[in-house]
């Protein structure tokens, strides 16, 4: 018996590997006070409990330990923990890179780091939340090394380097760079390259600083991968490449034949894809006028997440909260997927489902199926389980402050009974009341423009006080109520409301009944702008009919562009086909640009923009150098930024400037301002020195755009003020007989030191800076 326990304990030793985990946590702000130590939590014990504790035995913030597991495959996460959250071993997580190389599953929101065991040992060395081995600053900032990208468009980054006039760009299908596909001189220290990458490609890059000698090196190599595309290739129609307005196309719907299947995407004029949402499964409904994104990601399926996004597919805000108040986070929370933004005090609005009424079931050809089930059927008795829609705001920090329930303002005997959606609501158990699609919050005159799609009915809301100024909609007799107004306009099943600049609103028209209210031949689809006149009757301003293949029983949207296009999406189901379309078209109706999807792809709606990456910007800073081996701004009176904004957007830009010193009386006085700066310009900021009794310190400059406050830079400078005599050629402190002697040398080519021989500042070292000289010496 003895020898058989031996051999089970050889077998069981013989089984298990060792993992070794290497955390450099030198650029993260842990361990400290609050968190002073470091463990690994993982998937190995079901992510119960305390993980395995790292030590950092010299002192030189990387933290080791290991553990022996089994071959299989392992998720974990580096946690801190400490007295702040009482030694949970769950203080603060940090996580990989989400959907980066070392994201172990990059189709989940999770972001653990991963190995598997196969009859090895394994070594697991991170830079804490990065994919790199250690904290190694090579001063190439973006994308980040080894991160896996969703986009053709990739901005490049780097630090400012002392003394670089340019910077050599190299872009490489190796890490050797013996293939070499882009390279390039850069005068800045950013660049988008927009025809050089390809799907399903890995790059290698790296940047090399050119001074006046060429003598720097390169700072260092990032490598990155580029994924696949989600939409087959399709060709756009360009029928006036000259009149179509410049930018880029976002559309996003289902990707496929599951509800599930959500995807955002981004083409060029010709219709290549160049970016999509990756793993985040994100239906775009809206785009603000400075960029951000919003919409729905199902991660959390069957529960819709309302989020505002970024194009680098950060997640910037997001809603997850119990909205009915039942103790659970499930279905029934879900954020409605049609519209989310922010309004105009920085709060988030949407609407969420309310499944909390019954209302009546109207007499129709569906009657006979409802009394079969025990149902009175008599249009006023309260008996059937209605879906409405609250429309919510929440602030920053998801806490909902204000909301309008349809229950309190609208009468739920008012209801659809030509689109057919009794006979859904048979089949489904509740009855899709209302199906609020679109919102528009106007800050000028505090209200709320909603479309509800079901009851064709377009809402002018007063804001904050939920009262109905009036409704928008059909004739009496059609079962939505006998009040509303402008009916002569026959809309019906409309999608994407907005308010324009002159007051008028733009919406698309679905038409689902347009041969009842219109005596259309066909359901028609149409693009409507309409002005309302003293809150009573309406004035069409323009109008576009969509031929009727391309007819929309669902989604739709319209975007008029900054040079009076019109960008249309209809998901275009007329004559019993489907063709997705994206088109745009003159104000006159001619149309500039078409493009079409595969069949039976259903999108929700599109926009263009002018650029990817609102937030791109870069700041240099004059007379970045080298003095004593230290890298120096050296300046006479001031120091200038000059600040880039490399995207199509204006921005405001918010800054603060101060100098970071011990001494009583500062080189530099404290400056918080902001500027505006165009589109693809860029502007100066100037800060003067006082006159005090030290010239050696160090600035931070902290910028950001308002609307893309993820994107701060904050920089650090030695600053070191030239106090240099004019004219003192021979660096002796004195100006004299000598330094015209130097000059003379300097001009005759006998001394190659000319760097402050211009005393005129005139570009040129001649005799007139002899005769300045002589006058400066005379008049000292």
């Amino acid at each position: 018996m003895k020898n058989v326990l031996y051999i089970i304990i050889i077998q069981s030793i013989a089984f298990c590997y060792t993992v070794s985990f290497s955390i450099d946590m030198n650029d993260s702000a842990y361990p400290n006070n609050d968190y002073n130590s470091v463990v690994i939590n993982g998937s190995w014990n079901g992510w119960q409990g305390w993980g395995v504790s790292l030590v950092d035995d010299n002192q030189d913030g990387i933290f080791e330990g290991s553990l022996e597991l089994d071959n299989g495959t392992y998720e974990y996460v580096v946690a801190v923990t400490g007295q702040s959250d009482g030694y949970s071993g769950w203080g603060l997580v940090l996580n990989a890179p989400l959907q980066s190389m070392c994201d172990w599953n990059g189709q989940d929101q999770w972001a653990n780091y991963g190995f598997q065991i196969q009859n090895n040992n394994i070594v697991q060395s991170y830079c804490a939340e990065t994919c790199n081995q250690l904290c190694i600053d090579n001063g190439l900032l973006r994308p980040d090394n080894l991160s896996s990208l969703t986009t053709t468009y990739v901005p490049f980054e780097w630090s400012q380097q002392p003394n670089a006039n340019l910077y050599n760009f190299q872009l490489s299908l190796d890490e050797e760079f013996n293939e070499i596909v882009l390279d390039t001189i850069i005068q800045h220290i950013s660049f988008l390259d927009k025809s050089t990458l390809e799907w399903d490609n890995s790059y290698w890059w790296r940047v090399k600083p050119v001074d006046e000698n060429n003598s720097l090196n390169w700072l260092g190599v990032n490598t990155f991968e580029i994924l696949s595309k989600k939409y087959p290739e399709n060709i756009a129609s360009i029928y006036d490449s000259n009149a179509i307005q410049d930018g880029y196309v976002v559309f996003g719907g289902f990707s496929g034949t599951e509800s599930t299947n959500l995807a955002t995407a981004v083409i060029d004029h010709e219709g290549n894809e160049i970016w999509n949402d990756g793993y985040l499964s994100f239906i775009i409904n809206h785009i603000s006028k400075d960029g951000n994104l919003y919409g729905m990601s199902n991660l959390n399926w069957p529960r819709n997440t309302g989020a505002k996004i970024n194009f680098n597919r950060d997640i910037l805000w997001n809603n997850l909260d119990d909205m009915n108040f039942d103790g659970n986070i499930d279905y029934q929370d879900a954020v409605d997927i049609h519209e989310i933004k922010q309004i105009f005090n920085g709060n988030y609005m949407a609407f969420v489902p309310d499944y909390t009424q019954n209302g009546p079931i109207p007499e129709g050809s569906w009657d006979f199926l409802f009394r079969s089930l025990g149902y009175i059927v008599d249009g006023v008795t309260d008996e059937y389980p209605y879906i409405g829609m609250r429309l919510v705001e929440w602030d920053e920090e998801g806490n909902e402050v204000w909301s309008w329930n349809p229950y309190d303002h609208f009468n739920k005997q008012h209801t659809d009974l030509y689109g057919g959606f009794w006979y859904q609501a048979f089949d489904s158990g509740s009855y899709d009341w209302m199906h609020s699609n679109a919102f528009h919050f106007d800050e000028n005159e505090s209200v709320i423009y909603v479309s509800h799609r079901h009851l064709s009915r377009i809402s002018k809301i007063s804001y904050p006080s939920g009262e109905v100024i009036w409704n928008m909609g059909m004739p009496p007799g059609y079962g939505t109520g006998d009040d509303n107004i402008c009916t002569d306009l026959g809309f019906s099943f409309q999608h994407h409301i907005q308010l324009m600049d002159d007051g008028t609103l733009l919406f698309f028209d679905n038409g689902n009944i347009s041969p009842i209210l219109l005596g259309d031949a066909n359901p028609t689809s149409r693009v409507r702008r309409v002005r309302v006149v003293n809150d009573s009757y309406c004035e069409t301003v323009w109008e576009y009919v969509l031929p009727p293949e391309l007819f929309g029983a669902g989604m739709g949207s319209v975007q008029l562009l900054d040079n009076g296009n019109y960008l249309i999406y209809t998901y275009g189901n007329g004559l019993n086909q489907s063709q997705p379309t994206l088109r745009e078209i003159t104000a006159n109706q001619e149309i500039l640009w078409n493009y079409q999807g595969t069949n039976n792809a259903a999108w929700y709606r599109t926009y263009k923009i002018p650029s990817l990456y609102p937030e791109l910007f870069s700041v240099i800073v004059d007379n970045y150098t080298v003095n004593n081996q230290v890298d120096v701004v050296e300046f006479d009176n001031d120091i200038k930024f000059t600040i880039y904004n490399n995207s199509g957007y204006n921005h405001e830009y918010r800054y603060n400037f101060l100098e970071i010193s011990d001494n009583e009386q500062n080189l530099f006085e404290d400056v918080e301002s902001s500027l505006i700066i165009e589109a693809f310009s860029s502007a100066e900021l100037v800060f003067n020195a006082n006159d005090v009794d030290y010239d050696v310190s160090m600035v931070n400059l902290a910028i950001y755009p308002v609307s893309h406050q993820y994107a701060l830079k904050n920089l650090y400078f030695n600053v070191y003020k030239n106090d240099a005599l004019l004219g003192d050629l021979n660096q002796d402190g004195l100006v004299n007989v000598i330094d015209i002697v130097v000059l003379v040398n300097i001009i005759l080519g006998n001394n190659q030191n000319a760097e402050s021989a211009d005393i005129n500042d005139d570009g040129l070292v001649n005799v007139i800076d002899i005769v300045v000289l002589v006058s400066e010496i005379l008049n000292s």
